[in-house]
């Protein structure tokens, strides 16, 4: 007799990870470490010829090769021997994982990831930040969501880790760009993705590569997204393949975020006029208001006190 787990649909597809190490250099040394021991984890799971998964799926997923995990680094910035120090602390050679480090020069991140992308081997890459820990079931969940045709990107959750406990923690979660941890999960359209934990069949990624805006970290993506769409490309939001991004490390890295945002704001327009000024001041009031309102209304889902909401505010 065959056991439950054989009798569920099984899909098998290879699966690359581009690992980018900008993020590492300023981001607490443990998180780096802590998504590269989730990787190891998930890996020999999706490789196993039994993996375990929750009990509320119908089907299963499996890792034919071992996972290709790819970690591109700027080889201007940043010593090969230190990248490589962190990595074999968490992450060996194994029948599951197989690791290369990729040199960049002038490695910004977006440049990073479709490097890459360039050499990547799997059927499906997914790209993630190295500060940006996944969930258990992260990577079973992206396979499973391209199990379904229709898929051709797929965008995982990416929220801001409450586990501090600390008001901060708390006030970035409700504030800051990215949406709270999705308690539902499930599969259905998006309009957006963070670079930081997405995925895409192959051949997507390849000829659709992160475009290169010098001086802007970020809108790269922006502007992948808007490809994608006027393409006629859908975005899946897959709730499951959750992954906790830190707050900002202090306030130096708190201001620099800053300072990136309000540059990609003035840098992507044709010309900065008085009108284009107004313009933002008028957004930010509404988007102010808008975060008021958040965290009167959400609060309590990432544990915050009515007394903490002030100094969110």
């Amino acid at each position: 007799l065959r056991t439950g787990a054989e009798r569920m649909n099984t899909t098998s597809m290879s699966v690359s990870v581009i690992l980018e190490w900008e993020n590492a250099t300023h981001a607490s040394q443990d998180r780096p470490r802590q998504t590269l021991a989730a990787l190891r984890t998930q890996a020999s799971e999706c490789f196993s010829d039994t993996p375990s998964f929750p009990s509320n799926v119908d089907s299963r997923v499996r890792l034919p090769t071992p996972l290709d995990l790819i970690i591109p680094y700027d080889s201007n910035e940043v010593d090969e021997s230190e990248v490589r120090r962190v990595v074999s602390e968490f992450i060996t050679e194994s029948e599951s994982l197989h690791v290369r480090m990729i040199p960049v020069g002038d490695g910004t991140y977006c440049r990073q990831k479709n490097a890459g992308a360039a050499v990547a081997t799997g059927e499906i890459i997914i790209l993630l930040d190295s500060d940006v820990t996944p969930e258990p079931n992260w990577l079973a969940s992206f396979m499973r969501a391209f199990s379904d045709p229709r898929v051709q990107v797929a965008v995982g959750n990416t929220y801001v880790d409450i586990s501090p406990g600390d008001a901060y923690s708390r006030s970035m979660a409700l504030t800051w760009m990215f949406p709270l941890r999705d308690t539902e999960g499930g599969l259905r359209p998006s309009d957006w993705f963070y670079a930081n934990n997405v995925a895409f069949r192959r051949e997507i990624l390849l000829s659709h590569p992160f475009p290169h805006t010098p001086g802007l970290k970020h809108h790269p993506a922006t502007l992948l997204v808007r490809q994608l769409e006027q393409e006629g490309i859908t975005l899946w939001h897959v709730g499951d393949a959750r992954g906790h991004h830190p707050t900002p490390n202090g306030i130096v890295h708190f201001c620099q975020r800053a300072i990136a945002a309000g540059r990609a704001r003035a840098f992507t327009h044709d010309s900065v006029a008085l009108s284009s000024v107004a313009d933002w001041i008028r957004r930010d009031a509404l988007e102010v208001g808008w975060y008021v309102k958040r965290i009167v209304r959400e609060g309590a889902k990432v544990g915050m006190h009515w007394w903490q909401m002030p100094a969110a505010m």
